[in-house]
């Protein structure tokens, strides 16, 4: 009696050591799908958060694969003259969950869902629908869902090409006060309060903010709607002081000069696009044209020998 005691005490121990690593590592020993349009098809801000989690837990698992698609939105809108319908998440999703099979998404859409005008109530709803339903079909799985808010619109950089409140809007011819109904989607994804949602407009906002406070003319957003390579590093701060806030990062700036002599960065950053281009192709997607590819295996045998490279390098450095 007294073994089976023991064995039941033992359990809950166990049991109670895996829910808290869970809650203080909850992108490690799990397989996470990172979804979006182009800022993070550009992947630099997944190459920041997965270099900094495995510097800092070099013993964990840890499994991304991000997946971002140019254009795309979560609504299914598009303006009328854009060369080519927008894609929407919702035309690969079922593929991606089924071939992925992720216990962790995260996603980032809202940029493109206003489609650069004004606001207006039909596309707001199309992005709340579209929104939920991607939550539904990845909890759905088993999965858990967290949402990154669209970060935010800079008009400043491309004063010469920002339309009015008369004027066509587009991607080519953004609203001026595009920030404002980005900051709309935002409030709303903030509201949902029945999953975990990352606040990145107002985080990035804030920063701006202040460097333009510094020098009016600055930004990290040089062409009012893609975060460059500082924008990125935000984006990657932000996500880790909510999921992971005991990691501790420098002045962004510095910390960005030094990444780019580092070995195991560098080589993270490969992999990252080497893996995001391969499973991208392999769920398939749309845009213009249909893109999809029969093969996987080249590209895992790729990521499999740069897993250990980095690996190595790692505890070399430890």
């Amino acid at each position: 009696m007294k073994n089976y005691i023991y064995l039941f005490i033992f359990t809950l121990i166990i049991f109670s050591c895996k829910k808290e690593e869970n809650q203080t590592l909850p992108l490690h020993n799990k397989k996470v799908l990172i979804l979006g349009n182009s800022i993070t098809q550009n992947g630099k801000y997944v190459d920041f958060l997965e270099y900094y989690l495995r510097k800092n837990h070099p013993q964990k698992t840890l499994d991304i694969i991000s997946i971002g698609l140019s254009s795309e939105t979560a609504s299914g809108d598009s303006e009328a003259n854009h060369p080519y319908p927008r894609p929407c998440i919702h035309s690969r999703l079922d593929n991606a969950l089924k071939l992925i099979k992720p216990d962790v998404v995260l996603a980032c859409y809202g940029m493109n869902d206003g489609v650069f005008s004004n606001f207006d109530e039909t596309r707001f709803e199309n992005y709340k629908m579209g929104i939920l339903d991607l939550m539904r079909n990845v909890e759905n799985t088993g999965a858990q869902i967290i949402f990154l808010t669209p970060t935010p619109f800079d008009p400043d950089p491309i004063k010469d090409r920002i339309s009015f409140d008369d004027e066509p809007h587009s991607y080519k011819n953004p609203y001026f006060n595009y920030g404002g109904v980005l900051a709309d989607y935002s409030n709303w994804l903030m509201d949902l309060g029945a999953t975990k949602v990352i606040n990145l407009n107002s985080y990035l906002n804030e920063e701006l903010v202040a460097i333009k406070t510094q020098k009016s003319d600055s930004t990290f957003i040089p062409d009012g709607v893609h975060p460059n390579e500082i924008g990125h590093f935000y984006m990657a701060k932000k996500i880790l002081a909510d999921l992971y806030p005991k990691i501790s990062i420098d002045d962004v700036v510095s910390e960005t000069t030094q990444l780019k002599k580092d070995t195991a960065y560098v080589m993270i950053s490969k992999r990252r696009k080497i893996r995001s281009d391969g499973w991208l192709k392999y769920i398939g997607y749309t845009r213009g044209e249909t893109v999809k590819s029969d093969a996987i295996e080249p590209t895992k045998e790729k990521v499999k020998q740069l897993d250990i490279a980095i690996e190595e390098t790692l505890n070399y450095t430890q």
